[in-house]
Parts: structure tokens; sequence; C-alpha cells
């Protein structure tokens, strides 16, 4: 049982392909996030800036 802790040969050579593949994955998930939190960040601001001015309208 012990020989068959060292048989992950096939993950440490990528060829081009799947290394180009791993890497776009890589960045469409990273841009997903970013944009998730972008998204997040905009509407606090929209939020924010809506309540600023129902504040503005009532105390101004």
């Amino acid at each position: 049982m012990e020989s068959n802790k060292h048989h992950h040969h096939h993950h440490h050579h990528r060829d081009g392909a799947s290394e180009f593949k791993y890497r776009s994955l890589n960045s469409m998930e990273l841009r997903k996030k970013i944009s998730k939190v972008l998204k997040i960040i905009m509407t606090v601001i929209a939020v924010l800036m809506v309540c600023a001015v129902i504040y503005a309208y009532l105390f101004g």
C-alpha cells in the first residue's frame, strides 16, 4: 500500500495548451470576483448617495 502514495506524476508536467487553459481559468475566476466586489462597492456608493440626497432634501 505504501507504493501508491507517489503515483501523482501527471500534474507536474503541463503542456502549453493546458497551462494557458489553467491561467485563463484563473483569470476568469479573478475577473468574476473583482466584478462582484465592484458591483457591491457601486451599490453601497449608490445607496450612500441616495441617503445623502434624502438627508439634504429633508434637513437641508
